[in-house]
């Protein structure tokens, strides 16, 4: 092969071991990247559960303010899309396979971990979820309560109105603010219903979620069990083998040690007869 070859690339063949292992590094990057998202996503929903359990105490109380519960709604809604990154995250981590027994039973453990520190949070999530909305829904039955209240003490202020026949400006004024304050009272109604609605519709999401990770988690179990009854198959036949390679080499020794007792018999007899056979001349 010439020079000029050489400068052309004639007759140099690029390396697949070189390759594979440049791939295989590129892959366990992502892997580690990915694994370090999980970790922080869940972090992230641990602080954010911390602030909704703050705001939820709020509720039914004299800071029972429309930026609390906007805030409230705010921050539950981010968990619940962080929570759905995570679930992606975690079911795309299992995805990234490797030929090393050790290295994939460390990658399983290290999943078994992430999912159950996420099933954690979930199950504190869920929970105060539980209690935000029994705490909505006791606001909205007192309010509705109220709201009945206000409705009869309307109509019969109208009433008394109507066999008056007068012209009361005073209680037409507080005709007024009694229709103020049950048209404010509805919507409040309203909104506490659809945040309810929102809140019932997360928990049955959750619990699909705790469904499919609780399949996840028992998967990566079976697969530790698998790689770790591999490994130990794997112990034991190496085992087995150098027990093997042990008693044959100790078979081939002692019939070396019989064939050399055999030669030197039989240069003995030689010897022997070899000595008879001058002595008799």
């Amino acid at each position: 092969m010439s020079f000029n070859d050489l400068e052309q690339g004639f007759g140099v063949s690029s390396s697949p071991n070189r390759n594979n292992r440049a791939q295989g590094d590129e892959s366990d990057l992502e892997y580690k990247k990915l694994t370090q998202t999980v970790s922080q996503q869940v972090f992230h929903i641990n602080g954010n559960i911390t602030s909704i359990e703050k705001l939820v105490g709020f509720l039914g109380t004299s800071k029972d303010t429309p930026y609390v519960r906007n805030k409230l709604h705010d921050v539950t809604e981010g968990t619940r899309e962080l929570i759905k990154n995570t679930t992606n995250d975690i079911k795309l981590l299992s995805q990234y396979q490797t030929n090393k027994s050790n290295k994939s039973r460390q990658r399983k453990l290290e999943q078994q971990k992430l999912s159950k520190d996420f099933q954690k949070v979930l199950s504190e999530f869920q929970k105060i979820q539980r209690i935000s909305v029994s705490k909505q829904r006791e606001y909205v039955d007192k309010q509705k309560a109220n709201t009945t209240a206000l409705q009869m003490e309307n109509e019969q202020e109208q009433q008394q109105m109507q066999l008056l026949q007068v012209e009361d400006t005073q209680r037409r004024n507080q005709l007024e603010a009694l229709d103020n304050e049950i048209e404010y009272n509805e919507t409040l109604i309203s909104e506490r219903e659809t945040e309810i609605q929102g809140i019932e519709q997360g928990i049955t999401e959750l619990s699909e979620i705790f469904r499919d990770l609780g399949m996840l988690v028992n998967e990566q179990e079976s697969g530790i069990e698998s790689i770790y009854g591999n490994v130990l198959n794997i112990s034991h036949n190496t085992k087995q083998a150098a027990d093997e390679l042990t008693v044959a080499n100790r078979h081939q020794k002692r019939a070396r040690k019989n064939m050399c007792c055999f030669l030197l018999i039989i240069t003995v007899v030689g010897c022997v007869l070899a000595l008879i056979i001058v002595v008799a001349k």
